[in-house]
């Protein structure tokens, strides 16, 4: 562009364009860079130089120049802003270092579900979510490490924590993660690669093996250290072995780009003045075998006028741009996936039917025994040891008897991975989850000086045993920052309710049979104490805990539409240019033509993707859930998330990740502030002076929250959540909310809701605020059921005659206090907005609403 063109920012393929205020001036970064750059080459060997550069550069950049956060968003084509420099360099570096036959690689490990939902205990579900993201990593790491981290096309490894971890420790590099981010899985299980064709089996290969190797030594380690607890024998040992080795299904795909009328390795980089590049020959042949092998996308009789086809022939008759690997890169993808879910069809030889008893997490493989004991022996024999040593990981009598597999799930982290990575403590339960609300007021009220609740905390903890003391520190961060503020006795006392595990402040749980399986002694005098003393502490706090949970499960819309580049939401050519590229070729009719078309994807806008859903699964969604919310995140691979937040957050914790997805967020003062249905968001985030690049505000996601008790079977939860995510998708047609209350009764509700409709462009704002209203006592709990009686009346009327009757019932159900205007107010507004909702769902599904707004403010069954 010509000097003194407006600056701007890169836009992914749903976003709107950011001018720079900031002139960007390459001298300024050049004096940054350059003794930077001079320093690390006087001391790094090639390899740990190359590291240095591609982790820390920007991050430099971003530090010392105006720009801030914004220097990694700075385009690498100014004329078609689409893609960021920093993306553009890494996928550069790729496609040269795999000349001159590049190849996908498409790796995934399994089994998945098997692996993760297999869990009674948290504790499990959170190591299943994190030994598969680790090996996961340990196959990129091979290939990081022989072809340079770029290679790893999706997921971005730039600042994963376990990347980062690996450049510290292996190069010394200053990337060190803390302990917290170390914890959080957040590596799918199927990466994408690309890699010189003629190296790619015997690198996959490698990798594979790497995975394989770190599986069976984790295992290992684990046997090892419980060798003193575990009666083991010769038929235990081949139990062992036999699950370890037959438990990952590992499935890759090497596809080569096609080579095109030149023959394989004749093509040399750089290539002399003149000749054709690499690339378009290829581009030309990759065309023709994808119209060969694949229908066109949209209609097969389309021919010449399939979307690809005329964006292909008009670079060709421009006369400036020859088609090249760029331009059939989304093909190339295509291609890939598809064979890959070939290569996935044919499944590997399975396990033959092993003999005993099951185990009692996983219901598929036999649980440990030996020759003297059986499965039910053996594991008595297991927890008899552990409570010898202080330790409660198993129930004791063989309520829980393990398999190899669910047993190194269970002592990883303490055997193994607190050593080795720093990963201490444990991960909450559900009844932790449950009660951290409960708790938060507690801290409040010691913050506010209270002392009836001093008094009443202290006389409860002085009663509560120490073996009830089994929340580890770092399990509730929220929770933790809550009692910075608080000194003396009182930060002694909130300290000592942290480690209480939520279970015991439930009177329910101070039974003899309940104390005795958690490893305390107890008497009925003791017992009687510690319920007077809780129930003193619920007069004092004004409430009590809550018997339920949320589990959330989020994950984006579409994700392989847009990954291929046949999203519908794909922006077009034009809107991909610049304001003056856009204006200079407008009146050329063939470029006419190709700027009403959706833009193709590209490697380096298949890496800016990569790079969105990275940051916003590595910064915005732990920030959500654990820093906004006493919330616990599972697991955080770019679009999916799997979270257990408490019950009365979950309707605020799910908007502000689905805004945070499309970026509908800004951050105001450091607080973050949802702003769905703003036609005026452009997809950045601007945060502690970062920004974030996100899928952009034409993504979209689809949740599935279920709300449980606390001691519902987990397992059970978990298919409850996959149900509802899936009934977001399907019965609500994505970028939807659905929800499943799974009462301890055995009733269950099930409803839900599109994020927003015309005419309300924030659903969950509304629900929040019903439910506020309910909670704090404006409107009676009786109207959700008034309203749900009249819904199929409430159906055969005229809309005002809706709006009326909805405004006679809030009237009749407001709080007594209210004023006669705030009446009326409340239900001006709420009868408004629940008929425009009523219109879009149903009066049905809008009254099934209302109760779980209800159920949320009553904490659930109380």
């Amino acid at each position: 562009l010509a000097a003194g063109a407006q600056p701007q920012s890169v836009r992914l393929p749903s976003q709107n364009f950011q001018n720079l205020d900031n002139e960007v001036q390459t001298a300024a970064g050049q004096h940054i860079l350059q003794p930077w750059v001079q320093q690390l080459a006087t001391q790094d060997k090639e390899k740990r130089l190359y590291f240095r550069i591609w982790r820390l550069l920007y991050e430099e950049l971003a530090r010392k120049t105006s720009l801030k956060g914004w220097v990694r968003l700075l385009p690498a084509d100014t004329r078609q802003p689409d893609h960021p420099l920093e993306q553009h360099l890494s996928i550069s570096a790729a496609i040269a270092d795999a000349l001159p036959n590049p190849a996908f690689l498409v790796f995934s490990i399994g089994p998945v579900q098997e692996f993760i939902a297999a869990a009674r205990r948290t504790q499990d579900l959170w190591m299943g979510s994190w030994i598969l993201s680790y090996l996961s990593w340990k196959a990129m790491e091979s290939l990081a490490d022989e072809f340079g981290p770029d290679v790893i096309v999706f997921p971005s490894l730039r600042g994963q924590p376990l990347c980062d971890h690996w450049l510290h420790k292996a190069y010394g590099l200053s990337c060190q993660p803390t302990p917290e981010d170390l914890g959080r899985p957040t590596f799918p299980n199927r990466f994408l690669a690309l890699l010189p064709a003629e190296e790619a089996s015997q690198a996959v290969r490698k990798a594979e093996e790497a995975v394989r190797e770190e599986w069976k030594r984790l295992a290992q380690e684990v046997y090892n250290a419980l060798t003193s607890i575990l009666p083991a024998d010769g038929q235990t040992k081949g139990l062992w072995d036999n699950q370890i080795q037959g438990l990952l299904e590992i499935y890759w795909v090497a596809f080569p780009w096609p080579a095109g009328d030149q023959p394989p390795g004749t093509a040399h980089f750089p290539w002399p003045a003149g000749d054709q590049p690499p690339g378009t020959a290829q581009a030309k042949a990759g065309k023709e075998l994808y119209e060969q092998l694949c229908k066109p996308p949209e209609d097969e009789d389309e021919g010449e006028d399939w979307q690809f086809h005329r964006i292909y022939q008009t670079l060709q008759k421009s006369g400036q741009y020859d088609p090249n690997w760029g331009t059939v890169y989304s093909l190339f993808y295509d291609l890939a996936d598809r064979a890959f879910k070939a290569r996935k069809n044919l499944r590997n030889f399975e396990q033959a039917e092993e003999t005993g008893d099951k185990c009692t997490q996983c219901g598929q493989r036999a649980a440990l025994r030996s020759e003297k004991l059986d499965s039910r022996a053996f594991w008595d024999h297991v927890a008899k040891e552990l409570r010898a040593r202080g330790r409660h990981e198993v129930k004791p009598e063989g309520k829980e008897r393990l398999c190899a597999v669910c047993t190194v799930k269970r002592f990883v982290q303490r055997e193994v991975l607190e050593q080795e990575f720093a990963l201490r403590g444990s991960f909450p339960s559900t009844s932790e989850i449950a009660a951290a609300p409960f708790k938060k007021r507690v801290l409040e009220a010691l913050q506010k000086g209270s002392q009836a609740v001093r008094q009443a905390l202290e006389d409860f903890l002085n009663i509560a045993h120490p073996q009830l003391a089994t929340v580890a520190q770092g399990a509730m961060p929220y929770l933790e920052a809550q009692t910075q503020s608080l000194t003396g006795a009182e930060a002694e006392l909130a300290k000592k309710l942290l480690k209480i595990d939520g279970e015991w402040l439930h009177v329910e749980s101070w039974t003899k049979e309940h104390l005795k399986e958690a490893g305390a002694t107890s008497n009925p005098g003791d017992i009687r104490k510690a319920i007077e003393t809780l129930q003193a502490l619920y007069q004092a706090v004004g409430a009590r805990p809550s018997k339920y949970y949320a589990l959330l499960y989020m994950d984006g819309d579409q994700m392989g539409r847009w990954l291929s580049g046949t999203h519908e939401g794909l922006a077009t050519f034009g809107d991909t240019w610049h304001p003056e590229v856009r204006e200079k070729l407008g009146n050329n009719p063939d470029w006419q033509d190709i700027a009403q078309l959706q833009r193709v994807i590209t490697p380096a806008v298949h890496a800016a993707i990569s790079q969105a859903l990275g940051r916003f699964a590595l910064r915005l969604v732990p920030h959500i859930v654990e820093e906004r919310s006493p919330g616990r995140l599972i697991y955080a691979g770019g679009d999916d998330v799997l979270a257990l937040v408490p019950l009365e957050d979950a309707l605020a914790v799910a908007r502000e990740l689905r805004a945070a997805f499309s970026g509908h967020i800004r951050f105001a003062s450091g607080d973050l502030q949802v702003c769905l249905g703003d036609h005026q968001v452009t997809g950045y985030v601007e945060w502690e002076e970062d920004v974030f690049l996100t899928m952009g505000p034409k993504a979209t996601a689809s949740i599935g929250l279920v709300f449980a008790h606390h001691l519902q079977p987990l397992d059970l939860v978990l298919q409850a959540a996959r149900r509802a995510e899936r009934a977001a998708k399907r019965q609500y047609g994505r970028n939807a909310l659905a929800v499943e209350v799974l009462k301890r009764s055995g009733e269950t509700v099930s409803v839900g809701a599109k994020w927003s409709y015309e005419g309300m462009p924030d659903v969950v704002a509304l629900l929040i605020d019903v439910t506020k209203r309910l909670q704090e006592g404006q409107i009676s709990g009786k109207w959700p059921y008034a309203v749900q009686a009249e819904a199929a009346a409430l159906e055969a009327l005229p809309e005002e005659a809706q709006r009326a009757e909805l405004k006679r019932l809030l009237k009749r159900q407001a709080e007594q206090e209210l004023s006669r205007e705030e009446k009326d107010e409340q239900a001006e507004k709420l009868s408004g907005e629940l008929a425009v909702l009523a219109t879009h769902m149903g009066f049905e599904e809008m009254s099934r609403w209302l109760l779980v707004c209800s159920f949320i403010a009553r904490g659930g069954e109380v």
